[in-house]
């Protein structure tokens, strides 16, 4: 991924650099050679009559058009010929500049406003889409995984930097810039058809604020906040949030599960956020039209119809996971499966699970 990013990364930089040739220098050169001819001219005609300096001033009041007068002494016939040469070439030349550098600034301008719309007009469609607020080291892990995951999402950060580096990682990814604690920027981000939104930046008063927001303007979203102070908790809770994450708790459990437990945690990466992308922990919640809702694993014929075993179960009611459940165990609507599986068996079993 690393080598088709910075591909990707050149190919761009090597295309703005042609327009740029193009577009601005050439104008430019057009410009200083003009400015070069007229000073080079008035020397060679004043034959040492004149400085360097005041042929190029005298240069730059005609292409300027200023109208000084003449500040060359004893100009005859051929110097005056020679000005008015000047004056067309160069007036022309720099009119032909301003107007391809104003073109190219306002084009580029406009380009990028149009291309903020368009982008604004395919979030607004969104739906079932995550929200990823703060693209910084956690956050930016965060992404990779809903692009391996296929997850559409759309991210939100103050930082243009962090966002265009995210964009050259990742092909066709929806990104606004802006302050994700505020309720209009969420709003932009088509917060009220959202699944889930991910509260990632630095701040814990800041994800505390977007915790709170994000509740307010759609009271059945999934909230996963991030919380480095442990005794802010309660608070994420209560302002909403269905999940927090504390990245030097998460840090410290694996450090010491890696000395005492290093094949579990081997097993779990390569499910979780492994190389191989092929296979894949997934959740996946019966509803309502599902043709399994109330009927047992053994009835539905779960592993004949899937070829996966179900590891684990979680009903509305319970808070606890019935861990390997027996063939007698049935699936009522709100019940969560727990599975693992490659993309096309997951897929089977949320057909089966959430038909549309």
């Amino acid at each position: 991924m690393a080598d088709s990013s910075l591909s990707r990364v050149l190919i761009a930089q090597m295309g703005l650099a042609k327009e740029l040739l193009e577009r601005l220098i050439m104008p430019l050169l057009l410009v200083v050679s003009t400015f070069v001819f007229g000073t080079a001219g008035f020397a060679l005609i004043g034959n040492g009559k004149w400085t360097l300096f005041d042929c190029a001033y005298m240069t730059s009041i005609t292409l300027t058009t200023v109208g000084y007068g003449e500040v060359l002494d004893q100009m005859g016939q051929d110097a005056r010929t020679f000005a008015m040469v000047v004056m067309w070439v160069g007036m022309g030349v720099t009119l032909y500049a301003v107007s391809t550098i104003t073109a190219f600034v306002v084009e580029q301008d406009l380009r990028r406003i149009l291309k903020e719309r368009r982008m604004e007009r395919q979030i607004a469609a969104l739906r079932g889409h995550i929200i990823v607020c703060g693209v910084g080291k956690t956050g930016y892990n965060v992404v990779t995984e809903l692009y391996t995951t296929r997850h559409p999402c759309v991210l939100i950060d103050e930082n243009k930097e962090r966002l265009l580096r995210a964009q050259q990682s990742f092909k066709d990814l929806f990104f606004l810039c802006g302050d994700a604690t505020e309720e209009e920027i969420l709003k932009r981000a088509g917060i009220e058809n959202a699944d889930g939104i991910i509260a990632a930046l630095n701040d814990d008063g800041h994800n505390l604020l977007i915790t709170v927001q994000a509740r307010y303007v759609n009271p059945n979203i999934k909230i996963v906040a991030r919380c480095d102070q442990g005794n802010l908790a309660d608070k994420f809770y209560r302002a909403g949030a269905n999940y927090i994450v504390n990245p030097a708790l998460i840090g410290g459990m694996r450090m010491a599960s890696e000395m005492i437990r290093p094949n579990v945690v081997s097993f779990l990466d390569r499910m979780l956020r492994g190389h191989d992308k092929s296979v894949r922990v997934e959740e996946i919640t019966i509803s309502e039209r599902s043709h399994w809702a109330g009927r047992s694993l053994s009835e539905i014929g779960f592993h004949k119809h899937t070829g996966l075993w179900v590891i684990a179960l979680k009903r509305r009611e319970d808070e606890e996971f019935t861990y390997n459940p027996a063939p007698g165990e049935r699936l009522e609507a709100g019940t969560v499966i727990i599975t693992i599986g490659n993309p096309a068996q997951i897929s089977r079993v949320k057909q089966h699970c959430s038909p549309s």
